[in-house]
């Protein structure tokens, strides 16, 4: 069973995006209900995996990525580091995140593993 991040109530249950307080809108929900997972639309294998994913998977993986970033801006690579999650996972969060309007870029960089530098994402 998954809980919810909010109320703390089963968030596979029937209804449960209308009986939880109202803030679940903004992690849990954010894809597959109205089918709008994104991907790059001239890939296939884009597509594809975006098409694996399911609703919940995709709210505990957006959930771990904002924590971070709202405990401290940072990189797509230092994002990586902490979750332990691929560049393809968290590079796509954060697409999602840009697009929902949670996160930003902070106009800082920082530099990466690799020595190059990377946007900052903040919480808006």
């Amino acid at each position: 069973m998954n809980r919810c991040l909010f109320c703390g109530r089963e968030d596979t249950g029937p209804n449960h995006r209308w009986s939880c307080d109202g803030r679940q809108g903004r992690v849990e929900a954010l894809y597959g209900s109205q089918g709008d997972v994104p991907f790059e639309t001239h890939s296939a294998t884009s597509a594809a995996a975006a098409a694996t994913l399911h609703d919940s998977e995709l709210g505990r993986l957006e959930a771990r990525v904002l924590a971070v970033v709202a405990k401290c801006p940072r990189s797509c690579d230092a994002i990586e580091v902490a979750t332990g999650l691929s560049h393809q996972t968290v590079s796509a969060r954060l697409r999602g995140l840009v697009l929902r309007e949670q996160i930003e870029d902070s106009g800082q960089k920082a530099r990466t593993r690799s020595g190059r530098r990377a946007v900052v994402w903040r919480v808006k």
